[in-house]
This record gives structure tokens, C-alpha cells and sequence, in this order.
């Protein structure tokens, strides 16, 4: 019986399949198709030859909501509010979502729903959540045929107060089902009931707009993989690092914004739970894009208030910062003549010029063979050769038009200069999630992967000062092998607003009750037994007067007052370096994560890579010559599926693995662990860039 987890990214689609009989992995990448990602998926099923009646599991990170947004290619979406209330969209808070405060050409980013399809309805609930003035159920069918004549894909409910009562919306929800049979229809209430009227109304009209284009997206992709026989439980992985139904997918659309980029970061846990890491910073370098979290404390970072491109969403992800620079982003000239890297892509057609596809402008992944860090001798993954010389000719068209030291440069130092200023900017991404919030990135571990992120991270790690890295096995398949290793998951939360004190916990302890019933309710629909449920309760808490807020864990069984107040300092203290110990604290939400047990792999790849060092024909070991930044070094080429626990690996050296090459410089000392990670370790001077992080 096989596992399949599927990451779908920009250039590539990653497949990883666990055989539970020989207790071995396989892995395939193919090029993605854009638009029609669920392509991807097929064909990399195809070409590793799974049988349909074998899979017991598929997960599946994908990247369509995310696209259907920044492209604008949502559906045509009416939006329905309490009367007065229908241009709270285009209203937002009066400030700049995008663009600078000092721009004299700004404009605004148009709402999804312009004003005549924004439809007011005559209804109120206080906020108390009682009944002002109840729905007329003729007048929300005479919208009905409002909304008909507006020929719409999608229709968006928001009402004021709903998050304390969602009595009107359901009721609003229902009628209009009826009168508008096969027309997606979606109450705020049912995707986030937190204060906020902008913030609820923008994140579900996301939903809402989105919600055509990942049902039919879903759609294809369960029809072809029911042609192959594939007849188990689909699952998608969501923003907040856990597994939810292709039922839940449909409906829940703006949970799965970060889906393919958290997959790598539940993986990189899983390991390092498995190596006795707590504390890392994954690193996951695409052919488009790179991600960054930061795991503490075994958990990683969850952030509930959000933006996507102009539109602030109102759902927990996990805290994940994105910037435009992969292995195929391109090497061009600024307007004055100076160099610079991305976020403009090659994609994986034509791709970069070293794919021999056609491409011709330079890329990273073309900086990395001339500089010898890429091989060229042997094929890469879906069978692709890699060519120095077309490598080479981009980079010498480029000089023509960069000015000064750049134009009189050679191919190589031109290549070596645009690795140094990706670097720079995959550094800041890491500072801004660690130094940012109150780390310090030199006190945690650099995990990277995705295809380009081994052959960059040490680069990365000696910019910030780091001196551990821990490069997992098959890194260029880890958001995949992320999507297998997560649970069923869905947050839950209730505002509740008042000071923590004697009389505050029983009526917090009732709240909870209520989330725990809407938990069981929801994990025994996705059919988790009860012995495979877990809940855990966190407030959301902050000063009185202040106005933002810290998560803090709640056993709503056992704390009292002073061991919250006293666990809120703490986190203050930790957080901002100094807690007010004299101040009221206020909890003003109660959250709750529900989990559902599911059936993962174990995270043993001591059979794979011994099948692999029987099979494969590249050599066990072998030289190149690699451009380090200063010189050219004779370096060691190693074949990963060649190394056995214990082994220890020296830089510089050229680690090759299916799907993602490393390049550890010289000062570095690596360690094959049992779990076949590389646990590195710098042992060199002092790091070579040692800047001020703080």
C-alpha cells in the first residue's frame, strides 16, 4: 500500500510515495502547468507507474488560490451586508495596504466587488448578538433576483455583529441556496467569527471569489485520479499546517493560501523531533521564490491577522515570509546600469538558459554552473542536461548593458556577484522572521531545501552568523514528503473581551465548551475516531489599552487566573523584553485547534538511499572545480545515496541528491545522522559575515 504526498510549485511539481511493503521511498519531479496544475500531479503518478488500487493516501499541496488571486482570475462575486454597511469593502481603515506613503501616483487596489454588485439587506443584530431586526424572508428572496440579474459565480454574506450571533447569516445563507440552485454561497460566520468588520468582510469575499475556481480545480483533479483508480480520501494541506477534506477545501478556500509552502515546514518538524532539534529556521528555495519560517520550541509561529497581495485575510497561517528569488529568477540590469535579481522568473518554460529550452536570459540556477556547483556531466532531474556554455553566452549578454566594475567583469565573476546579491536578499527574508520578532537567527538551526535551497543555505547561514545547518534527506522533495506527515486540522475561536480575575475563568471555561463542540462535530465528519482527537485551547491576551495581542496556551481544566496573568507576563517579557506586571491583562479571543490523528510515514530513508547506491550510475565520488566567491577550489562531488550513517563530509564539497544539489563551503564539517540528514556544523574563523542582526 503506497502514501502520496504532491507539492505543486511554480516550476516543478514534487512527488514523494511510501511504500508500506518494502518500506522504501520513491520521488519524481516533473515541470508544473501553469493553469492546469492538477497536469503536474497526473503526470508525475504516471511516471513513477503507481497502481490506483494501491494508494491508501493522498495529500496535496497546491498554489491555485494563491495564483487565481495575484492574477485576478477569480470569479464574478456579489456581496450581500446589513443595510448601511455595503461600502465598508472599498472603505477598509483608510490606510495604504500597498505602495508607499509618499507615493504621488498611488492607487488604490479596486475592490473585488465593485459597488453595484456590494447589496445592502434590511437586518440587525447588536452587539450582544441579539436580534435588533430579524430577517424578512420575502425581501432576501426579492434579492435573490437582484443577484440572478447580476449574472454572478459567487455570492459573499457579511453582517454586521455575525460573529457573535450567526443566526441572520445562516438564515440568509439557506434562502438563497434555494433560490440560487449550484451558486456558491458563503457566510463570513463559517470562515472567521473574530471583531473586525473589514477583516471579516475582505477574507470572505476572498472566499467567496475564489471558490468557483478551486472547485473546479478540485474537480478535475479527483475525476483524473479516479480514472486511474485512485478511489481513497483526498486531502489538501492548509495555512495552518494541517490536512483538511477536498469537501472542506471547496468551501474553506482562503485556508489553503500558504498550502504547498507549509507542507515543507510540517516536514522539516517532523524531523527535527526525530534529531532533537526545537529551534530552526527552514529555508525552502524554489525555482521562483523562497520561503522562510521560524520553528520555536518545536512549534512554528502562527499568525491569525494577514495580508494577501491587497486584501487583508483574517485566518491562522503559519507565519511564512516570501520573497521573489529562486533558481529561476533572472539576472538583469537596473535602469542605471547596476545588477539586480528577480522577482521576474523564468518558469520551468523555457526556464533557465542552461535548460536548453529556449531560455536566454540568465538565471541563478545559470549562475550556480558556471560557478561549478551544478553538474553538467550527468542528467538532473525529468532527465534534464544542464549546459555550461548556454549558461556562459546569457551571462556575456548580459554585460553590455550593466555600467562600471560589472561591464569589464567575466562571465564568472558577473555569476558570483548575482549569487551574492540573492544571498543578501534570502538573508534579509531571515532576519525579518527572527530579528524582526525577537530572535536571533544565530541562536537557531538553518533547514533548508526545495531544489535550489542546500545549494545556497551555508551561503545564507554565514551571511547571518548561523554555524548549524541541517540539510534533510531528498530536500528537493520535503514540502511534498510535509504534506504526508501532517493531521487533520481546523481552528476554532470566539471573541470574548474582559480582565482576567476570580470571576473571568467559568465564563471562559463556557466559551470552550462550545468550541469543543463544534470541534468533535467537524473531526467526526472528516471521520476521526474520538481516541484520535486532540484539542488544545489558546487566548488571545494583551495589556489593557494595548492594541495588539499574544497567543497564550490555556488548560482550561486546570489554570486559574494568576497562572494565565503570570504566563502572559512571561510571554511579554520574552517577546518585547519587558512585561507590566501592575497592568490589568484582558483576553479578548478564544482559539482552539482540533487534530485528527492520520496514517504517516516514518521517517526512515536508510532503505531508500541503500536501494539508490545499487541503482544509480553516478559515481560515488569524483572532483570539480567550483568558484567559492574568491577562487576557484578543487572540491569534492559526492553522491549522496553513497553516504552511510556516521560519515562526515569536509568543505568545500558538491553533495548531490534526487531533486536538489548542496554546496557546503570550505569551513564546514558535516555529519551523516541516522535519519540520513546532514547535521553541519561551521568550524571555520569566525563566520565570514558575522553582521549585526540585532
Amino acid at each position: 500500500m503506497v502514501l502520496i504526498g504532491v507539492d505543486v510549485g511554480g516550476t516543478f511539481t514534487d512527488i514523494v510515495c511510501f511504500d508500506r511493503r518494502t518500506r522504501r521511498y520513491r520521488v519524481e519531479k516533473v515541470p508544473s502547468f501553469p493553469g492546469e496544475q492538477w497536469k503536474g500531479i497526473v503526470a508525475a503518478l504516471d511516471s513513477l507507474g503507481v497502481a490506483g488500487g494501491d494508494v491508501r493516501r493522498v495529500a496535496h499541496g497546491t498554489t491555485i488560490a494563491t495564483n487565481a488571486l495575484l492574477e485576478l482570475k477569480g470569479s464574478r462575486t456579489a456581496l450581500v451586508t446589513t443595510a448601511g454597511f455595503r461600502d465598508v469593502l472599498e472603505i477598509g481603515r483608510t490606510r495604504r495596504l500597498l505602495g508607499g506613503l509618499f507615493d504621488m501616483f498611488f492607487r488604490r487596489t479596486p475592490p473585488l466587488v465593485p459597488r453595484e454588485r456590494r447589496l445592502e439587506l434590511d437586518e440587525r443584530m447588536t452587539a450582544q448578538g441579539e436580534a435588533l431586526r430579524p430577517v424578512d424572508a420575502p425581501a432576501v428572496r426579492e434579492l435573490g433576483e437582484r443577484i440572478r440579474a447580476l449574472d454572478v459565480q459567487a455570492v459573499a454574506i457579511c453582517f454586521v455583529n455575525a460573529h457573535r450571533n450567526p443566526a441572520h447569516e445562516e438564515a440568509v445563507r439557506d434562502l438563497l441556496a434555494r433560490e440560487l440552485p449550484g451558486l456558491p454561497v458563503v457566510a463570513s460566520s463559517e470562515i472567521v467569527r473574530e471583531r473586525g468588520e473589514y477583516e471579516r468582510t475582505s477574507t470572505c469575499v476572498l472566499n467567496a471569489y475564489l471558490m468557483p475556481t478551486m472547485q473546479r480545480y478540485l474537480g478535475a483533479l479527483e475525476t483524473a485520479l479516479r480514472e486511474r483508480r485512485v478511489a481513497v480520501p483526498l486531502g489538501i494541506m492548509g495555512s495552518n499546517g494541517g490536512t483538511m477534506s477536498f469537501e472542506q477545501a471547496s468551501r474553506y478556500v482562503v485556508g489553503t493560501f500558504l498550502s504547498g509552502p507549509v507542507g515543507g515546514v510540517i516536514a522539516a518538524m517532523a524531523l527535527g523531533r526525530r534529531i532533537g532539534v526545537d529551534d530552526f529556521i527552514t529555508f525552502d528555495m524554489g525555482g521562483t521564490s523562497t520561503d522562510v519560517a521560524l520553528v520555536h520550541g518545536g512549534l512554528p509561529r502562527l499568525s491569525h491577522d494577514n495580508q494577501v497581495y491587497a486584501y487583508p485575510l483574517r485566518v491562522p497561517q503559519v507565519d511564512i515570509h516570501t520573497i521573489g528569488a529562486g533558481g529561476g529568477s533572472i539576472v538583469h540590469a537596473r535602469t542605471d546600469g547596476t545588477m539586480d535579481v528577480g522577482p521576474e522568473s523564468a518558469g520551468a518554460f523555457p526556464g533557465p538558459a542552461c535548460y536548453g529550452r529556449g531560455g536566454t536570459r540568465p538565471t541563478i540556477s545559470d549562475a550556480n554552473v558556471l560557478l561549478g556547483r551544478l553538474p553538467t556531466e550527468h542528467a538532473i532531474a525529468s532527465e534534464l542536461r544542464l549546459s555550461t556554455r548556454a549558461a556562459h553566452d546569457a551571462f556575456e549578454d548580459l554585460r553590455p548593458q550593466l555600467t562600471g566594475a560589472g561591464a569589464e567583469a567575466e562571465a564568472a565573476m558577473l555569476a558570483s556577484a548575482a549569487i551574492d546579491l540573492a544571498v543578501s536578499k534570502m538573508a534579509a527574508a531571515v532576519r525579518e522572521i527572527s530579528v524582526h520578532r525577537g530572535f536571533d537567527p544565530r541562536e537557531f538551526a538553518l533547514v533548508p531545501y526545495g531544489g535550489a535551497g542546500p545549494l545556497h543555505a551555508f551561503l545564507v547561514a554565514m551571511e547571518l552568523g548561523m554555524r548549524r545547518v541541517i540539510v534533510p534527506p531528498f530536500p528537493g522533495h520535503v514540502s511534498a514528503l510535509g504534506q504526508m506527515c501532517a493531521d487533520f486540522r481546523r481552528d476554532f475561536s470566539s471573541p470574548w473581551l474582559g480582565r482576567i480575575g476570580a470571576g473571568t475563568i467559568d465564563p471562559l471555561r463556557a466559551v470552550a465548551a462550545g468550541l469543543s463542540e463544534r470541534a468533535h462535530a467537524y473531526l467526526a465528519g472528516e471521520g476521526i475516531a474520538s481516541s484520535d482527537r486532540t484539542l488544545a485551547f489558546t487566548l488571545d491576551m494583551r495589556y489593557a489599552g494595548q492594541s495588539f495581542t499574544l497567543a497564550i496556551p490555556w488548560d482550561e481544566r486546570a489554570d486559574d487566573a494568576g497562572s494565565l496573568a503570570e504566563r502572559f507576563h512571561q510571554r511579554h517579557r520574552e517577546t518585547f523584553g519587558y512585561a507590566s506586571e501592575a497592568s490589568g491583562v484582558e483576553v479578548t479571543a478564544v482559539r482552539l485547534t482540533a487534530s485528527g490523528d492520520t496514517e504517516k510515514p516514518p521517517l526512515d530513508f536508510d532503505e531508500t538511499y541503500s536501494h539508490l547506491a545499487e541503482t544509480t550510475t553516478a559515481p560515488a565520488a569524483a572532483t570539480r572545480r567550483v568558484f567559492d566567491g574568491r577562487e576557484w577550489r578543487t572540491s569534492r562531488v559526492i553522491d549522496r545515496a553513497s553516504c552511510r550513517t556516521g560519515d562526515t563530509i569536509e568543505g568545500p564539497a558538491v553533495i548531490e541528491d534526487f531533486g536538489a544539489t548542496s554546496f557546503m563551503p570550505a569551513g564546514w564539517r558535516a555529519v551523516v545522522h541516522e535519519s540520513k540528514a546532514l547535521l553541519a556544523q561551521w568550524h571555520g574563523e569566525a563566520a565570514s559575515s558575522t553582521k549585526e542582526t540585532t
